[in-house]
């Protein structure tokens, strides 16, 4: 299956625009012929495996696995399995490089989940209309298939990681919560708690720590007349000196200034 936009500009100008997608399965020995392309294209492997080329690197693709081709690559893939299925998508514009910079994307092979067909099957529908409101709707839908393919695959590390997530929505509240503390409740030494955090929350745990208490804060701010003292006992702030300075420092404001926008 293959899917494409016959034209070369959308209509709603958006700076990342999706031009294509597909489902290929293909027997041992097919090859893609070799292009230079000028998009950015997202694999993603359902069974088998294949090989990609780009210059003079390149790398294999095995199942729950996937891989970009950035804008200039040229695209050279070769079937390896007796079958090789999997889903592809294609997207170009000039936001193209702020995608790839912000979303840290990278050319080689990667875990991931298993693959979503039933969006790719929902792009492929969004595609086909040819409307604005087909335009806008698929590039929701590839913007949620690309963060898919970049978050971690279900295992012992996304475990740790929710037990992690849910203690601090159990205990922000305590003072004495802290790194150290969460490291011994899960049972991991502290520098490996602050690996995994970092690695699938693209912070270290006490970051996150303080960005969950401040968000609570800001909820109060705004839907209570609770005093800010009140506040940042509630959000587990040692006091309420040190709250202001945390607050202002994430949020650019002071609480009050928060509180009366």
């Amino acid at each position: 299956m293959e899917l494409y936009r016959p034209y070369s500009t959308g209509t709603i100008h958006a700076p990342v625009q999706v031009r294509s997608t597909g489902h290929y399965t293909v027997a041992k020995g097919w090859h893609d012929t070799p292009l230079v392309k000028p998009i950015l294209e997202l694999y993603w492997c359902v069974s088998g495996c294949g090989e990609f080329g780009s210059g003079e690197s390149g790398w294999m693709l095995n199942p729950d696995e996937v891989c970009f081709y950035f804008p200039g690559d040229r695209h050279a893939i070769v079937a390896c399995s007796a079958t090789f299925d999997y889903w592809w998508l294609t997207v170009d514009g000039p936001g193209v490089k702020f995608l790839i910079d912000s979303f840290r994307l990278e050319r080689r092979a990667r875990p991931a989940n298993p693959c979503p067909e039933e969006l790719f099957l929902k792009l492929a529908r969004e595609i086909r209309d040819l409307g604005r409101d087909g335009e806008y709707r698929a590039g929701a839908t590839a913007y949620e298939i690309l963060t898919l393919a970049m978050l971690p695959p279900a295992g012992e590390e996304s475990g740790v990681i929710q037990r992690f997530k849910q203690l601090v929505e159990e205990r922000y509240d305590n003072p004495e919560l802290s790194v150290q503390s969460l490291s011994s409740a899960l049972g991991i030494h502290r520098s490996t708690l602050t690996r995994l955090v970092s690695r699938h929350c693209g912070m270290p745990p006490q970051e996150y720590l303080t960005g969950f208490r401040l968000q609570i804060a800001m909820r109060m701010l705004h839907e209570s007349a609770v005093s800010v003292k009140e506040i940042a006992e509630a959000t587990g702030f040692r006091d309420q000196n040190y709250f202001g300075k945390v607050f202002l420092k994430y949020v650019g404001k002071t609480p009050t200034q928060m509180r009366g926008r």
